[in-house]
């Protein structure tokens, strides 16, 4: 006689646990979607670790979601997940007393110059670009200029929270 496959064995349900004060429902999925659950799961923590550092005035400078996956019946499914991000946050100094105020004026000032010092160099920067993009003619090079120009462009119109020596040492890819 040929046994036949019980789809209650080849796909079987996995029930899921929330960590303790975490939100969410921790409902159960066949296995043959439990990869698509756990991930939907994971990328709403992540949301929210971007939503509470946006009110506390911090940026998400990394992210990272990690998928605990193993064999259930005939799938492999996730059968946990766990979500991590880095948030840098702006250090409050307390004005209370008078020698944090004369640093704080001193600092300011030198913050100040080397704002307008970083700016200026960026300019260069765009313009030394610009004049590179009229006497290229590869199109890979050409992608290449376009992409470092909108980022510098991006980094020049910076009104983050974020000194402009860190901007600089940053690379975006704008590629979609």
């Amino acid at each position: 006689m040929i046994d036949s496959i019980r789809p209650e064995h080849f796909n079987p349900y996995l029930g899921y646990k929330l960590d303790p004060g975490e939100p969410g429902l921790a409902n159960s999925s066949p296995a043959s979607l439990s990869i698509l659950r756990v991930a939907a799961h994971e990328v709403g923590n992540i949301n929210q670790f971007k939503s509470q550092a946006l009110k506390k005035g911090g940026i998400v400078i990394y992210t990272d979601i990690d998928l605990n996956l193993k064999k259930r019946g005939g799938f492999l499914a996730a059968v946990g997940g766990k979500s991590k991000a880095v948030i840098l946050y702006k250090k409050e100094i307390d004005k209370n007393s008078p020698q944090d105020l004369h640093y704080e004026s001193q600092n300011t000032e030198r913050k100040d110059n080397e704002t307008e010092d970083i700016k200026q160099r960026i300019e260069k920067e765009i313009q030394k670009i610009t004049n590179e993009l009229r006497a290229e003619t590869d199109p890979e090079k050409v992608r290449k200029l376009l992409n470092t120009l909108q980022s510098l462009e991006i980094y020049k119109s910076n009104s983050s929270s974020l000194d402009l020596e860190f901007i600089l040492g940053l690379t975006l890819d704008l590629t979609v």
